[in-house]
Order: C-alpha cells, then structure tokens, then sequence
C-alpha cells in the first residue's frame, strides 16, 4: 500500500512554511502488506496485495519443466 506521511522537518523562520504546498507535507511511503516493512518497490502479488521483492517469492508459484 501507498501511504502518505507528513514528514516536516519545521523550516527555519526566514525561509518560512509553505503549508500544504510544501513537498515534505504528503510524502508517499511504500508499506508491503504482508510483513509490513517499509520498501523501495511495490509488486502485485496473486491475490491482488502489493507486496516487496522478499514476500514477493511467497505469492508466486514456481514453475517446474519436467
């Protein structure tokens, strides 16, 4: 999942905030939703989660050539 975080880092007083319009108000943070961790990347795994490249393995069926 995308979630969107407020990460303020409160701009000193001469610069001054620029409110909502600030690029660090709405941050989009990558979260799996299978273990939970933040991540880089986002996959879709079989049953329509968004998973990382490590839970990605656990969603996937291997093939096997016989």
């Amino acid at each position: 999942m995308i979630k969107y975080e407020n990460q303020c880092v409160g701009c000193p007083p001469e610069r001054g905030c620029m409110g909502e319009s600030c690029r660090n108000r709405n941050v989009p943070v990558m979260i799996c939703d299978d273990c939970g961790d933040e991540c880089q990347e986002l996959y879709y795994g079989t049953d329509g989660q968004e998973v990382c490249n490590v839970c990605l393995k656990h969603h996937v069926d291997k093939v096997v050539i016989e």
